[in-house]
């Protein structure tokens, strides 16, 4: 993803909603922090050649005392869709992390060449593992 092979590209992720001092930060001060904060961890060996920000508002589902009765109502009609494939957090109204919302992401290209894998069932449980079988 970078030009310069002896460099690397890293993301860092702040949690924050909308007006707090975090997300009020233009792109130059949340590279700075972003720059502070990972000379103090000391995980950067060298420096930073340069930044940017992106700010997406909602990035998490908020979840609320009686949602889940409203989303498996919306889940339960959307799976009787046969040319819609539901992905990632968004897609899905569910907390995925990146491995989770990119595997829903993978099974339902399948699914569109043929495949029945069912998406809901990826981290549906409490417990899960990282590990894709077949």
């Amino acid at each position: 993803m970078v030009p310069d092979p002896a460099t690397t590209s890293l993301g860092l992720e702040y949690f924050c909603s909308d007006g707090d001092r975090l997300w009020e930060m233009d792109t130059e001060e949340l590279v700075a922090l972003g720059r502070r904060e990972l000379a103090a961890t000391g995980l950067l060996r060298g420096e930073v050649v340069d930044g940017t920000a992106v700010k997406v508002p909602r990035a998490y589902p908020v979840y609320r005392i009686g949602y889940r009765e409203h989303l498996d109502r919306i889940t339960a009609w959307v799976r009787t869709l046969d040319n819609l494939q539901c992905v990632g957090r968004y897609g899905m109204f569910k907390y995925n992390n990146a491995d989770h919302s990119i595997l829903t992401a993978l099974l339902a290209v399948e699914n569109a060449r043929g495949a029945r894998h069912d998406v809901w069932a990826v981290n549906s449980d409490t417990a899960y593992h990282e590990i894709r079988k077949g």
